[in-house]
């Protein structure tokens, strides 16, 4: 198992590559082929596993293809990332040029969130075969322990 892990996350870039070359280098995702139990394609897919995945669990897509294709889908606010040691996560993403922000304990859980990747346009999603969107500025990620 890798240091990040996700259920699923569907994110829309305004520069679809710019968006794969920072997931490759901020996390070492690899990029494979867009499984076709996936639904709504679009040609702009980008399909990421992240290391020691078996799977994957990032879709990346244009945001002009999205908003073409008229896809409705909700809006959360952060990409939520799981890892079980923040500080060693908090480490790799600094060492990385990645923003990070104190890891913060609370009653039920740690978190540490993150923004970077200013000037593109991220959504997020609960589940790959339904993306859905957040329309923004940075892409915001939250880690959980």
């Amino acid at each position: 198992m890798g240091l990040f892990q996700t259920d699923s996350v569907g994110l829309s870039y305004s520069n679809v590559e710019a968006a794969k070359q920072w997931w490759i280098d901020t996390f070492g995702c690899k990029v494979v082929r867009v499984p076709q139990d996936w639904d709504n394609p679009l040609p702009s897919d980008v399909a990421l596993i992240l290391p020691g995945d078996s799977e994957p669990t990032i879709l990346l897509s244009a945001q002009s293809e999205v908003e073409q294709a008229r896809f409705d889908r909700p809006s959360p606010v952060a990409t939520v990332i799981f890892c079980n040691k923040l500080k060693k996560a908090h480490e790799h993403l600094s060492s990385r040029g990645v923003l990070a922000g104190p890891v913060q304990d609370g009653a039920t859980c740690s978190s540490l969130k993150s923004a970077t990747l200013k000037g593109t346009r991220s959504k997020s999603a609960k589940n790959r075969k339904s993306p859905g969107q957040w329309a923004g500025n940075e892409h915001n990620c939250l880690f959980s322990k």
